[in-house]
């Protein structure tokens, strides 16, 4: 797929932009990326770069609260923000003739934000209701329970939402804080991808952006998590319908050489119904769902093989099949077919990902805070290099009895619901999981 190369380009406080030339429709996508995420939170304040990207939406003297999704909207656009691990990011996709209100949204953004104490206890029960909501979800709770089973000293381990308790005691000094220690352009990534001229955006970045001050770098997260060293097993008992599972082992980071075969195991082992665990267990008439694959994150974290269990099966029989499924990939080898396949599949979902332009400058962003957006460019080429022995090595590497930790969700009876009184659901739309790297699955956010 031919496309203009991106290029890179600093201002003088700290600011990285990335640009594309995208002219196949007038429109231009704007995110603003910062260097902080629940990786970064200290224990008693988990949950709080979610909340004050939430704040981020408040308003300004600049943009007063509504007058942003006020003015995208009458220009044909479209807006958001997200918190994750490793980031924070916001984003306007727009036609490309209003180019600069999206620059000046942003910088007005990491400069102007207020914090109104009102809007911060209005946003606390806002906050408390995304949690309580997806509590509502077995999922969630099980996804929460393994990782933080996986992680003794990791930040990793903490979950982005936030647990409740902390939830109840941030203040909007700890919120303020935080933003600004962490949103600075000297911790912040600028991609602009669409229908602009290179040297004119970068004019622009440079007018809104350039009179930000820098701020004293962020103090970089220390903790290395301790090498596993026995499995870890955790069970769930709360309302729902049918068990689930989740098993997570420790895997490189994002830039590890080991982290493309590790995607292509995630892809043999569930992507589509010819693959491994597909046909093992929901074809076998164990789960009604399968899946496994990786994240892209900065430090270490999980990969994971999930399923959903079919009512009247015994959970012990999916978990065996799944295993049986990891031990087959280790002592048969995967054939030069089956990767040829899983090739084909990660290459058409790496094409159909990235025709956006949104969506083209989401992976530039989210593989630079990862390690560098280089790797975007190259990853067709370092998808061909990666061998069948690669993955089995990988497999056999990582995917081990002692590097893993086993997590059930099983349903108790509704009469011991720990919390009977759960508020409507509010959704979950500021907390998201990166997109599939290039094709490959992704594993639970939290």
């Amino acid at each position: 797929m031919s496309r203009e190369p991106a290029q890179e380009h600093h201002l003088e406080n700290g600011l990285t932009l990335l640009t594309r030339e995208v002219r196949v429709a007038p429109i231009i996508s704007f995110w603003v990326w910062y260097r902080v995420g629940s990786r970064n939170e200290l224990p008693g304040v988990t949950g709080v770069s979610h909340w004050a990207e939430h704040m981020l939406f408040k308003g300004t003297a600049r943009f007063p609260k509504g007058e942003t999704d006020k003015q995208v909207a009458l220009h044909g656009g479209t807006r958001n923000g997200f918190t994750w691990l490793d980031y924070t990011a916001y984003y306007e996709t727009l036609p490309s003739e209003h180019a600069r209100l999206a620059v000046e949204i942003e910088a007005d953004r990491m400069a102007k934000a207020t914090f109104d104490v009102e809007e911060v206890a209005s946003e606390r029960g806002v906050i408390i209701s995304e949690r309580e909501g997806n509590e509502n979800h077995p999922g969630f709770y099980l996804g929460e329970e393994v990782t933080a089973a996986a992680f003794k000293a990791h930040p990793y381990g903490q979950p982005v939402v936030g647990y409740k308790s902390d939830l109840l005691t941030i203040s909007r000094d700890d919120l303020w804080t935080h933003y600004q220690r962490y949103y600075a352009p000297n911790n912040a990534v600028a991609v602009a991808v669409g229908d602009f001229d290179t040297a004119e955006m970068v004019k622009l970045v440079q007018d809104e952006f350039g009179t930000i001050d820098r701020r004293p770098a962020p103090a970089d997260v220390r903790a290395v998590e301790p090498k596993q060293e026995g499995e870890r097993r955790v069970v769930v008992r709360r309302p729902g319908p049918v068990p689930q599972m989740t098993i997570a082992y420790h895997v490189p980071e994002a830039t590890h050489p080991d982290t493309l075969p590790l995607w292509i195991l995630g892809s043999v082992l569930s992507a589509g119904r010819s693959s491994r665990l597909y046909k093992a267990l929901v074809i076998g008439g164990l789960a009604s769902s399968a899946g496994a694959g990786g994240a892209m994150t900065r430090d270490p974290y999980l990969f994971r093989i999930s399923a959903t269990v079919r009512p009247d099966v015994a959970p012990e029989r999916v978990e065996s099949a799944a295993l049986a499924e990891v031990e087959r990939v280790i002592e048969e080898g995967v054939p030069e077919t089956e990767l040829a396949k899983v090739r084909r599949q990660l290459r058409a979902g790496h094409v159909f990902s990235t025709e956006g332009v949104s969506s083209q400058a989401r992976y530039l962003g989210q593989y630079e805070l990862a390690g560098t957006w280089r790797r975007f460019e190259t990853y067709l080429d370092e998808l061909d290099k990666v061998t069948a022995a690669d993955v089995v090595r990988v497999c056999a590497t990582y995917l081990t009895p002692e590097n893993r930790t086993v997590g059930w969700f099983l349903p108790s009876p509704e009469g011991h619901r720990p919390d009977a009184g759960v508020r409507g659901r509010t959704p979950l739309m500021s907390i998201t999981p990166p997109l599939a790297p290039t094709g490959a699955p992704v594993g639970a956010p939290q």
